[in-house]
């Protein structure tokens, strides 16, 4: 008996002599390890009297979240980061404050796009010991916590949750079924759910080499592929250990991979990692530190992409639906609506791919962007505000299709059902006019000018809607009647077959050329003046034009001076050029008892310039005749004074002065009685007399 006693406490002596030595190993195994991966405690959020436990990093790596028991029991702070440190401490009371003082909040997580954190409490009304909450981030702050419901939660503990970046699948742990004999630690499994249409998935327990009975605090992290976790497992420093495993192409988890950077003798848990993906924050010894992360462990290379949504014109934060796709492939990755109380979103989207992101919102643009990342090496991370908007700029430019001239229009909005819905009218001065359109409408634009033919266009502001500025070229037709135009001798009355026509349009700029005595389509509403002359010995004759509203031509009668309406035509006489025939020279105005001429004047004179350039040996004399209003040596005087202003003028255009003469006949010569207004106009008149002139044989 004696003998085995003493061989029971060699055995004993033995075991303790070689768990010590296995401990001094560990003990200095970490120690080299610490030399090559120096681990630090994050001061500014880490403090000696309380426990700061369970850090979580926001997508951009701007916020963290963390528990703490510094007011007693467990509750969730957060700090941002200021110039390169944690600020101070931010209580989160919407979540703190819910339940009693003496509830457990525990594990939080943000999603990656920081508008929502996961964490586990022991809220009244739950569905199990521990359940799962969620609150939205509301500006500053959070909602109030909301239980994810017993799809997820069950009748035990449910906590640490984590979510993949596309939001689809929730990782948590759940007490464990299998814990391992002689572990004093509480033991978890692994739990996956995913998001459908209809809620979530019958939670499903991680399969081995993931789950071996003892595991806790599961992170996903932005790629959704690799999974960061603590377990107690064979081989591990002491304590529960950090491992990494990934999810390979078919769908199998790896063999998880301890993370000797990290690792200690101690508990080392709840790990998140920076945005840029080269630091760690995990928890050990009831503080937070950080340590940086090899090369061989980091994870695939990520891109955040981050920013609001907002009303391009009040520049209000909005929700909108926005999807990830393939650009290759078109396949669907994720879709996710941003956050609805300011815009704000961020995206993580992994190295190796290209793909789209389209954002839509009812009764509002869309958005459309590329990301070609197939070749990224490195960390990047990319500020995209989106501003959407809820009306369209449709430029309408509408011009005449001869003239290219602006034109006075308007412009009647009709949507689908033909119902008008704006009216605008453009000024025919600028040649955009501006008609705002809200998105997600079909309309039917119908373009009037007076005078023009009708014209009409449809525009779809329904689907993918991401310009906001459209053009509308709208060139108008006019409306014209034909009208036929014959040039005639004065004397013989019959038709001067070598006559050419000058049309100049007087409501807009438009002159047309033709020979004469034929017809000639002119525009609806406007007025002409015609002009007719003729190289073979004729002089010149002009009258005005017009055409009405209702189509029909308007013109002078030359002995009466009234308009007539309905004409058939327009008759145009010449004078044959000859010694001593006389010409009356039309719309030859003077300021009144005075010899200035009137600008108007200028165009009929002008027309005797060129006749007398086209026949350099003609003479003329000027002779200007008034009324019989005042004296009669006034009016000769005056009549003389105009006819050397009409002379100064013909002369002031190369035309030299030895071929005119300049008479003054007062009111000795009316050509009708003085008895009216109208017939003392008639007799207010500048003629012209050939005095002399030599026609080639061809004239």
């Amino acid at each position: 008996m004696k003998k085995i006693t003493k061989v029971f406490l060699s055995i004993v002596v033995c075991f303790f002599a070689y768990s010590s030595y296995a401990q001094s190993q560990k003990d200095s195994l970490e120690q080299v390890l610490d030399s090559l991966y120096p681990k630090s405690i994050v001061n500014e959020i880490s403090t000696e009297e309380h426990t700061e436990y369970a850090p979580s990093i926001s997508a951009n790596g701007r916020t963290l979240i963390y528990e703490s028991n510094k007011d007693g029991s467990w509750k969730l702070y957060l700090t941002r980061d200021e110039n390169g440190s944690w600020g101070d401490e931010i209580s989160l009371d919407s979540i703190n404050n819910y339940g009693d003082s003496i509830d457990v909040i525990s594990g939080p997580n943000f999603s990656y796009d920081g508008n929502r954190i996961y964490f586990h409490a022991s809220f009244d009304g739950g569905y199990g010991s521990e359940d799962i909450f969620y609150s939205e981030r509301v500006g500053d702050t959070w909602t109030k916590p909301q239980n994810l419901g017993p799809d997820v939660n069950s009748r035990s503990f449910d906590g640490f949750p984590t979510i993949t970046t596309d939001g689809k699948t929730l990782y948590f742990a759940r007490n464990s079924k299998n814990s391992p004999e002689g572990v004093s630690e509480f033991c978890y499994e692994i739990y996956a759910t995913q998001k459908t249409d209809s809620g979530w998935t019958e939670p499903t327990v991680l399969p081995y080499p993931v789950n071996l009975g003892c595991e806790k605090a599961p992170k996903i992290m932005a790629d959704n592929r690799t999974l960061i976790f603590a377990s107690l497992r064979e081989g591990g420093m002491g304590g529960f250990d950090l491992y990494q495993t990934r999810l390979n192409a078919d769908g199998d988890w790896e063999t998880p991979v301890p993370l000797k950077y990290v690792n200690t003798t101690d508990n080392d848990l709840f790990s998140c990692i920076s945005a840029s993906g080269d630091l760690m924050y995990f928890s050990k010894k009831n503080d937070i530190y950080s340590v940086e992360i090899p090369e061989e462990f980091r994870q695939f290379q990520n891109v955040t992409i981050q920013g609001v949504i907002r009303d391009a014109d009040s520049k209000e934060g909005l929700s909108a639906k926005m999807r990830i796709t393939d650009a290759n492939t078109s396949e669907m990755i994720t879709s996710f609506d941003n956050n609805p109380s300011d815009g704000y979103y961020s995206i993580v989207l992994s190295a190796g791919r290209a793909y789209n992101l389209e954002v839509r919102k009812e009764d509002y643009s869309s958005a459309l962007y590329y990301y070609d990342l197939r070749d990224i090496e490195s960390y990047q991370e990319y500020e995209q505000n989106i501003d959407l908007f809820t009306t369209a700029h449709l430029n309408v430019n509408i011009y005449d299709i001869e003239l290219y001239d602006p034109l006075k229009a308007t412009i009647t909005v009709k949507n689908d059902i033909g119902r008008t819905i704006d009216v605008v009218e453009s000024d025919g001065v600028n040649w955009k006019t501006r008609v705002d359109l809200p998105i997600g409408n079909a309309y039917t634009i119908d373009v009037e000018s007076k005078n023009f033919k009708p014209k009409s266009f449809s525009i779809d502001l329904t689907g993918l809607i991401l310009y906001r500025v459209y053009e509308e070229d709208i060139e108008l037709v006019p409306e014209k009647i034909g009208v036929p135009i014959n040039v005639k001798d004065l004397l013989s009355d019959g038709s001067v077959s070598s006559s050419q026509l000058i049309i100049r349009n007087k409501t807009r700029n438009e002159e047309i050329v033709i020979s004469g005595n034929q017809t000639i389509n002119l525009r609806v509403g406007d007025r002409y003046m015609v002009e007719a002359s003729s190289d073979r010995g004729y002089a010149f004759n002009s009258t005005e034009i017009g055409i009405s509203s209702e189509g029909k031509l308007q013109t002078v009668n030359e002995e009466t001076g009234e308009i007539e309406e309905d004409s058939k035509g327009v008759e145009l006489k010449l004078q044959p050029l000859s010694k001593d025939a006389n010409l009356t020279l039309k719309d030859i105005y003077f300021e009144s008892n005075s010899s200035s001429l009137f600008e108007s004047s200028f165009e009929e004179l002008d027309r005797v310039i060129k006749l007398m350039k086209s026949y350099p040996s003609m003479k003329i004399e000027i002779a200007a005749h008034t009324d019989d209003i005042g004296s009669a040596a006034y009016n000769t005087r005056l009549s003389k004074e105009r006819a050397n202003s009409v002379i100064n003028y013909i002369t002031g255009n190369n035309i030299t002065e030895d071929r005119l003469i300049s008479k003054g006949y007062g009111e000795s010569n009316p050509v009708v009685p003085n008895d009216s207004e109208e017939n003392r106009a008639k007799n207010r008149r500048v003629e012209l007399k050939i005095l002399d002139i030599q026609l080639a044989q061809n004239d």
